[in-house]
C-alpha cells in the first residue's frame, strides 16, 4: 500500500497591500522537503504527524513531498505556479512506481494571484495526475472557506478545536480513512454545504459557549449515523473572496449530503452566538485595569495577529500602553526589522531615539517615535514552545531587543509570528510573573497556555486587516446575503 503524503498551507489575508513572493513564502512557512518531511514531523503534533504515524501503523509505504504552511497576504502567481510544481513532480514519481492513495494536508483558506480557489486550484493539479478514482484525503484548518467544487474532487476532514490542538488527530483520521477506501474498495463521499454566515475568529474560541454544545452534538451525530466525519468549519473572513464563509462538511460512505444539510440547519439557528462586540484599545487597556485577580493580564490585539497575516506591526494598542505609564506594562511584541537593526548598533544600558511600528499599513496605525528609550537586553530570540498548540518547537522571534520607556517595556522583533506562550518573552530576559499588563498580538491560540495562567485575557481589536469588527472591513467580492453584515439574511438548505 503506497500513499502520498504533504502539506501546503496557506491563510491568506486578501486585504493586506502586499503579495508574497516565492522566495518570502519559502523563509517564512518552514519549507521542508523529501524525507526531511518524515524526519520533522513523525510523532509530532502536527497533521503530518498524524498522518504519518497512521501510515506507519498500517504498515504503509509513504512517498513524501513537500510541507509548507503559513499565515500571510495573498500569495504570488509565481509562488503558487512554483510550489505546485514541486507538489505535481513529486507525484508523478510516485505514481510512476505505483501509488495506491494521496493524504495530502491544506488549510482551506488559501488566498492567491491566478485563482480564486487556492485549495481547489492544487486539487484539480492532483486529480490530473492520479485520475478521478484514487482515494485523495485531506486535513483542513476549521478556518477553511470550503466549497463544493473541493468537496467534489477530495474527502475533506476539519479539525474541531480553536485553538488548534486536535490536528494529529484530524491527520490520523484522514489516513484512516484514506487506508480503509484503499482496503475495502469503497469510495469516500463528501458534502458541503456553505451558509451565508460569518464566524469571526474573536468569536471561535472553542472552549467557550457555544462551541461545547456544538461539539457534542456532531459527536453524538456523527456516531449515530455512521458518519466518517463532519465538521463545522468557521470560514476565514479576511480572504475576501466568493468563497468565503462558514461551511458543515460532512464525509462518509453514503448519502453524505442530507446529513450535511441537517447539521448546517442546526448552526443557522446558532448564529446569534457568534456576533462578538470589538473592544477599541483604549477601552481594553480599561478593562484590563479593571481587573481586580492577583497576576499579569493578557491584552491581545487580534486585529493585528501575524496568525491571520496581519503586519505585526501595529501601534495602537501600544501607543495606548505608552500614554497610560502603568507600572509593570510589556509589550511583546512588535515586528520592526529597520528597528532592531538601529538597536543593535548600541549596548545593552544605552538610551536610544527610535522609530518603531506602523511601516506597513496605513491601516495599523502610525509609527511611534521614541526619545531615550533605554535598552535592557538583546537576543537571538530563539527558543523551544511550551504551549500545548507546537508544543517542543525550536523557533525564534528573530534578533530583537527589549526596550524601556517610562513604565513600559517593549519587546521589538525581527521575524513576523504570531505569540502563543511566554517563551519570546523569556528569550530576552523577561519574566512574565513581574508584570501586570502584558499585550501580544494573537486572537485564539495563545489561550491554549495563558489561559490558566494569566488573571484574565482581554481582546483588544483596533483597526486592522484582521479586526473582527465586520462592518469595518472593506469587503468587495463576498457573497450576499451575509449574516451578521446582512441582519435579515436567510437560510433554508432543504428548498
Amino acid at each position: 500500500m503506497r500513499i502520498f503524503i504533504g502539506r501546503y498551507g496557506h491563510e491568506g489575508n486578501g486585504f493586506s497591500s502586499e503579495v508574497l513572493s516565492f522566495k518570502d513564502y519559502q523563509q517564512r512557512s518552514n519549507w521542508i522537503h523529501g524525507q526531511a518531511l518524515i524526519d520533522t514531523h513523525q510523532d509530532s503534533s502536527s497533521y503530518l504527524g498524524g498522518i504519518i504515524d497512521e501510515g506507519c501503523r498500517h504498515h504503509a509505504e509513504l512517498f513524501p513531498s513537500l510541507s509548507c504552511g503559513c499565515a500571510a497576504p495573498t500569495l504570488s502567481k509565481e509562488c503558487v505556479d512554483l510550489t505546485i510544481e514541486v507538489i505535481v513532480q513529486d507525484l508523478k514519481q510516485a505514481c510512476a512506481t505505483g501509488l495506491d492513495g494521496v493524504c495530502f494536508s491544506l488549510h482551506g483558506a488559501g488566498c492567491a494571484e491566478g485563482t480564486d480557489d487556492l485549495e481547489d486550484h492544487v486539487l484539480s493539479e492532483l486529480r490530473r495526475i492520479v485520475g478521478e478514482e484514487m482515494p485523495i484525503c485531506v486535513p483542513l484548518d476549521l478556518h477553511g472557506n470550503i466549497t463544493a467544487q473541493m468537496a467534489s474532487k477530495a474527502a475533506l476532514f476539519g479539525i474541531k478545536q480553536n485553538p488548534h490542538l486536535d490536528c494529529r488527530e484530524t491527520g490520523a483520521l484522514a489516513m484512516s480513512a484514506c487506508i480503509e477506501s484503499i482496503l475495502s474498495g469503497r469510495r469516500l463521499l463528501t458534502a458541503c454545504i456553505q451558509l451565508p454566515l460569518i464566524i469571526p475568529p474573536t468569536a471561535g474560541y472553542t472552549m467557550d459557549p457555544p462551541f461545547p454544545e456544538i461539539d457534542a452534538y456532531f459527536k453524538q451525530y456523527k456516531q449515530s449515523h455512521r458518519l466518517v466525519d463532519a465538521t463545522l468549519f468557521h470560514g476565514f473572513p479576511f480572504c475576501n473572496q466568493a468563497k468565503m464563509g462558514a461551511s458543515v462538511v460532512v464525509v462518509s460512505w453514503e448519502k453524505p449530503t442530507v446529513h450535511a444539510k441537517e447539521l448546517a440547519t442546526y448552526i443557522w439557528e446558532k448564529r446569534y452566538s457568534f456576533v462578538v462586540e470589538p473592544l477599541s484599545a483604549s477601552e481594553a487597556m480599561d478593562k484590563a485595569e479593571s481587573c481586580s485577580k492577583t497576576g499579569y493580564v493578557i491584552i491581545n490585539e487580534s486585529s493585528d495577529n501575524p496568525g491571520g497575516g496581519a503586519p505585526g506591526d501595529g501601534t495602537h494598542l501600544l501607543g495606548e500602553l505608552i500614554q497610560r505609564n502603568l507600572p509593570g506594562s510589556l509589550f511583546c511584541y512588535i515586528y520592526d526589522k529597520q528597528a532592531v537593526q538601529e538597536i543593535l548598533c548600541h549596548h545593552v544600558g544605552d538610551t536610544v531615539d527610535v522609530t518603531i511600528g506602523g511601516k506597513t499599513e496605513s491601516l495599523h496605525g502610525a509609527p511611534i517615535y521614541l526619545q531615550k528609550a533605554r535598552i535592557i537586553s538583546m537576543s537571538d530570540g530563539e527558543y523551544v514552545t511550551a504551549s500545548t498548540m507546537e508544543p517542543g518547537k525550536k523557533t525564534s522571534i528573530g534578533q530583537c531587543a527589549r526596550i524601556r520607556v517610562g513604565n513600559t517595556e517593549i519587546i521589538v522583533g525581527s521575524r513576523l509570528q504570531q505569540v502563543y506562550d511566554d517563551r519570546p518573552m523569556i528569550a530576552t530576559g523577561a519574566d512574565p510573573s513581574k508584570y501586570r499588563y502584558i499585550c501580544i498580538k494573537s486572537t485564539n491560540h495563545f489561550k491554549a497556555y495563558f489561559k490558566e495562567r494569566a488573571a484574565d485575557t482581554v481582546p483588544c481589536d483596533s483597526p486592522g486587516i484582521h479586526s473582527c469588527d465586520l462592518s469595518s472591513m472593506p469587503f468587495t467580492k463576498i457573497r450576499h446575503p451575509m449574516f451578521p453584515i446582512d441582519a435579515n439574511a436567510q437560510f433554508n438548505p432543504f428548498e
